[in-house]
C-alpha cells in the first residue's frame, strides 16, 4: 500500500515531462522550415518592354516603355531603367515623359520617375514647353504629374524655376506651388 500514493507522483511527472519535451520539440521543428542561408526571390526581369494603359473602350491611352524591367520579389515594386511614357494622338495628350529611373510601387496606381525626369509638350504653332526634374509622380490614369522638388520650366528662351509642381496632363495646365523665379527675354 505504501506504493499506490507515489504512482500518482510518478504519473505527474511523466506527464509534465512529456508535456516539456513536446514544447521543445515543436519549438525545434519551427525552426527547421526556413532556411539558414538566403533564398530565391520569385520575380521577373524583361528587356525592351512596352507596358500599355488601355480606357473603358479597349483603346490604348500611353504606353510606358523601358529599357529593363524587373520586379525582385513577387508581389513587390517593378523597377524601370531607362523609361518613356507616351500618350496616344487619341488620348488628347500632348505629353511625353522620359526618366533614367522608373517605379511602379505594388499599392498604387502611379509611376515614380526619377533621375534626370522630363517631361516635354509639343503643340503644334508653339515652342515645345519642358519641364526638368529629379523626381516626379505620374498618375497615367488621371493624367497628373506632381512632385514637392525644384523643377526648371522651360519655353524657348523662357524659364520658371520653382519648388513643387503640379501638372494637369489632358488639361495641358501646369500649377507651380512655391519659390517660382522667372527669366523672360523676347
Amino acid at each position: 500500500m505504501s506504493a499506490w500514493p507515489d504512482r500518482p507522483v510518478r504519473l505527474a511527472v511523466l506527464a509534465l515531462a512529456a508535456v516539456a519535451s513536446a514544447v521543445v520539440y515543436l519549438r525545434e521543428d519551427e525552426g527547421e522550415g526556413e532556411p539558414a542561408g538566403p533564398r530565391l526571390a520569385l520575380g521577373y526581369y524583361v528587356r525592351d518592354a512596352v507596358l500599355q494603359g488601355t480606357g473603358d473602350d479597349g483603346r490604348v491611352l500611353y504606353r510606358v516603355a523601358a529599357a529593363d524591367v524587373r520586379q525582385v520579389d513577387a508581389g513587390g515594386a517593378t523597377v524601370m531603367a531607362d523609361v518613356r511614357v507616351d500618350y496616344t494622338p487619341t488620348a488628347g495628350v500632348p505629353w511625353e515623359l522620359v526618366a533614367t529611373q522608373g517605379q511602379m510601387p505594388p499599392d498604387r496606381t502611379i509611376i515614380e520617375l526619377s533621375g534626370t525626369v522630363v517631361a516635354t509638350a509639343r503643340e503644334a504653332g508653339s515652342p515645345p514647353l519642358s519641364i526638368r526634374t529629379d523626381y516626379l509622380e505620374l498618375d497615367p490614369e488621371a493624367y497628373i504629374a506632381r512632385t514637392d522638388r525644384g523643377v526648371l520650366v522651360e519655353r524657348a528662351r523662357d524659364t520658371l524655376r520653382a519648388r513643387g509642381m503640379r501638372a494637369y496632363l489632358k488639361e495641358d495646365r501646369l500649377e507651380l506651388e512655391t519659390d517660382v523665379q522667372g527669366t523672360f527675354r523676347r
